[in-house]
């Protein structure tokens, strides 16, 4: 059934002061403290001389898909009501009602209870999209735990990829080895820090080779427990990037289900840097470049001048951006790196004015570079999207910058501003043949061009 437009609401009083109504909408403890027609009364009174014609059709809307049958939303979406009816541009929540059928239909099944309200309920549902993103908003909301985002997709994908393999036999071996290591390995990573998509794609590689590599037993006439050295070693030699199944093989011989062999040593693959010429060059670009998105230049100028993976850019939030009497730094490790001008005013305006700040899924969000999941930030599959689309291959560009890091300053000192071991400084130190007596002497507290 399609939601109807609701009307107007009476003598609008125009555009609404968004602090104020969400300040007003989070001091509403709960449905249920609405119950009383003069309770409920008063509180859209004070609402309604503020709200526009779109929040309040987003409200009629919201409320009649979330109503548990007793006139209000169900008690356990109050927030979730909340948080969707005071996002700061009420026209992209009835877009993404009125776009995905999908939507209404679950919303409607949450509230009236035929679709349960946890984690395994909504793995059950059919667009899982659309069930990502409403779990991204439940787990916001508190009508979910929260759980890693990337760990759930991780599991749905594995549960449908499980039922694709036709050999019990390796069907159960593979089961073990998502049970036992990958899972394990994802969940202890994820409770030092949110996962990445790279974590999830990862993990979903080494259970498909797995998966090719039993299957490539079995062509040989052989089950995991006959794998020979010499099994080994030809798959080795014949597969591209054949490290990946690595995984799997020493799981598999530490739980003997397999016997104990030599792995061959990883090959080398060292990527040149860049040119400091070229880097300089992109450099100038990013900085000066305005038909470029400001967030994708603040991006690039992070790889640029602090040679920071993509990664690591996905977790800054906005309290790692410090002004402090005109000047300008980063928290990237400790002590914070100065931020020298023009990055300085690119990365406070970025501050000021970020994208994806308008929905309920990120209005509070501290990120500095929100993503469209609720409560998440732009993934790093984006950020390489758009940073190799402009030209910038970034491990190359990050080895540059890392090597003139290293010749400016002492490979520790530059590995703990910039939050990397000091081992890996004094690597880029060799690679780039810096020596102790090279360093320049510069002002305290002066920022300079890396």
């Amino acid at each position: 059934m399609s939601v109807a437009p609701s009307p107007a609401p009476p003598a609008p009083g125009g555009d609404l002061d968004y602090e104020d109504a969400l300040a007003m909408s989070l001091a509403v403890p709960s449905a249920q403290a609405l119950a009383s027609d003069d309770a409920f009364l008063e509180w859209e009174r004070q609402h309604a001389l503020q709200w526009t014609y779109d929040r309040h059709e987003l409200d009629e809307v919201v409320r009649e898909l979330l109503d548990d049958g007793s006139g209000l939303p169900h008690p356990k979406l109050t927030r979730l009501w909340l948080n969707l009816v005071t996002m700061p541009n009420p026209v992209r929540g009835l877009v993404w009602i009125r776009n995905n059928p999908r939507v209404p239909e679950y919303l409607r099944g949450l509230a009236d209870g035929t679709i349960p309200l946890t984690h395994e309920g909504l793995h059950e549902l059919e667009s899982w999209r659309t069930a990502a993103h409403l779990r991204d908003l439940l787990m916001d909301a508190g009508a979910l735990p929260r759980i890693d985002r990337q760990i759930m997709l991780f599991e749905r994908w594995y549960r449908q990829r499980l039922t694709q393999i036709d050999d019990p036999e390796h069907a159960q071996l593979l089961r073990q080895f998502t049970t036992w290591r990958l899972f394990p390995k994802l969940r202890a990573k994820a409770a030092r820090e949110p996962l990445t998509s790279g974590s999830r794609n990862t993990a979903a590689g080494r259970f498909n080779i797995a998966a090719v590599f039993l299957t490539w037993l079995d062509d040989r006439g052989r089950r995991l427990d006959q794998t020979t050295q010499t099994d080994v070693d030809l798959w080795h030699a014949r597969h591209r990037d054949p490290k990946r199944l690595d995984a799997f093989l020493n799981w598999a011989m530490d739980g003997r289900h397999m016997p104990r062999l030599q792995l061959p040593a990883p090959a080398r693959n060292d990527r040149a840097p860049i040119s400091q010429d070229r880097r300089l060059a992109l450099l100038r670009r990013f900085l000066t470049d305005e038909d470029i998105l400001l967030r994708t230049r603040v991006a690039a100028c992070l790889v640029l001048l602090y040679a920071q993976p993509v990664s690591r850019l996905a977790r800054l939030t906005i309290r790692d951006v410090l002004q402090h009497h005109g000047r300008v730094s980063l928290r990237l490790g400790d002590p914070p790196t100065p931020v020298p001008e023009p990055f300085a005013t690119m990365l406070t305006t970025l501050v000021a004015d970020r994208a994806n700040m308008n929905t309920a899924a990120n209005p509070d969000s501290d990120w500095l570079f929100p993503g469209g999941r609720a409560g998440q930030p732009l993934s790093p599959g984006a950020f390489l999207q758009q940073l190799r689309a402009l030209g910038l291959p970034t491990t190359q560009t990050r080895t540059a910058a890392f090597q003139q890091l290293v010749l400016q300053a002492p490979a520790p000192v530059v590995a703990q501003a910039l939050g990397y071991h000091h081992n890996t400084a004094t690597k880029h130190r060799t690679a780039a043949g810096g020596t102790w007596n090279r360093y320049p002497t510069t002002r305290e507290g002066t920022a300079r061009w890396p």
